[in-house]
């Protein structure tokens, strides 16, 4: 009995079939391909819920309102996880004149925690302060969130000019700077007491004076004495007052005492001399005072080097030391020994630099 043949080849097909059975063909072995694939991957269940954290910030901004410059802003804030995988507060980057008191790192899902931060407002400006605070976590969906601080720092008492800055040389004339201090509002209050100023500046007692028909005015002086230490200028002088709005007023210092003449370096430390060198490392001298300065003499104790040179760069002001070197006539191995630079300054009549190094 003859076979009965139920599967047709394609081969056996009109011509104008075969590009129909091919394509049906491959559409089904895409389809069982993506069959096996899914079967065999780890991927979730159709309906199963995707792990993420979610942050929510319950007042995201918060404004204080007008509050006096010599005030300390507190403010906590409240922050959750309402998603279902553990939060993270990876970091918190933070404005100036900002610190955090306490702060969660991990929230569970559902948890609640606190941001508490700290402002100190008596040395920021009294003015319209924006304190910013970018909060980094793992949310997905808001990886940074920025918290904002709106702060009215205001100034009840004020002191003119409120500041004082100086830009000296050494010995010379004091520097005087007055400060007055009176109420916004008008109302008479008395100074208590003031803090200690920096080194080398005077305060002289704080007197109260009352003009007719004008408001109540407290006046002082801050002196920087002549002989104060040669370097930057810093810090505030605090004045503390009964005012019933504001309890202390600040008032900051900066500027530097230039010292009448400067050598450049202070130490000369040159290490090894190399085989080719000409030259030791230069020192520069310069005058600060109003009146000019000379270098009259140069002289140093070091045995077997040639007398030291002298270059004017600005006559009285700037003068250039240096010490020829001929490798063929120096003494081999280390040396050390003092550069004593002469002037014609009733102050600084001798500078002396340190040198030392090794000739190779």
């Amino acid at each position: 009995m003859p076979r009965v043949q139920t599967r047709r080849s394609t081969q056996s097909l009109p011509e104008t079939s075969r590009p129909i059975a091919l394509l049906l063909a491959n559409a089904t072995l895409l389809l069982l391909a993506g069959i096996l694939v899914t079967s065999g991957s780890p991927a979730r269940a159709q309906g199963e819920e995707v792990k993420r954290p979610k942050l929510v910030v319950a007042e995201r901004v918060h404004e204080t309102g007008e509050i006096a410059r010599d005030q300390v802003v507190d403010h906590t804030f409240k922050i959750s996880n309402a998603g279902n995988a553990e939060l993270k507060i990876d970091k918190l980057m933070l404005p100036p004149n900002l610190e955090v008191v306490s702060r969660p790192t991990v929230l569970a899902p559902g948890e609640a925690g606190e941001i508490h931060v700290r402002v100190p407002l008596l040395y920021d400006k009294p003015a319209a302060l924006l304190k910013q605070i970018a909060l980094k976590s793992n949310d997905p969906e808001a990886p940074t969130t920025m918290l904002e601080l709106k702060i009215l720092s205001t100034e009840y008492v004020t002191a003119k000019p409120g500041y004082a800055r100086w830009n000296s040389v050494q010995y010379e004339q004091r520097g005087t700077i007055s400060q007055r201090l009176t109420a916004k509002d008008g109302q008479d209050f008395a100074v208590l007491r003031t803090s200690s100023p920096p080194a080398g500046i005077t305060l002289t007692a704080p007197v109260v004076k009352k003009e007719p028909g004008s408001p109540q005015e407290w006046k002082m002086d801050l002196t920087l004495a002549e002989d104060a230490p040669v370097g930057a200028i810093t810090g505030t002088v605090l004045v503390y007052i009964n005012h019933p709005k504001q309890s202390i007023v600040p008032i900051p210092h900066s500027g530097f005492m230039r010292p009448v003449m400067a050598v450049t370096p202070e130490k000369l430390s040159v290490g090894e001399v190399k085989p080719t060198q000409k030259w030791l490392p230069a020192i520069v001298v310069q005058s600060f005072a109003t009146a000019p300065i000379h270098v009259t003499k140069v002289e140093h104790d070091l045995k077997g080097f040639p007398q030291a040179t002298i270059e004017t760069r600005t006559l009285g002001r700037e003068y250039k030391i240096g010490i020829a070197l001929d490798m063929a006539t120096l003494p081999k191995g280390a040396f050390r020994g003092t550069m004593k630079i002469h002037t014609d300054s009733a102050r600084t009549p001798l500078l002396i630099v340190p040198i030392d190094g090794t000739i190779p």
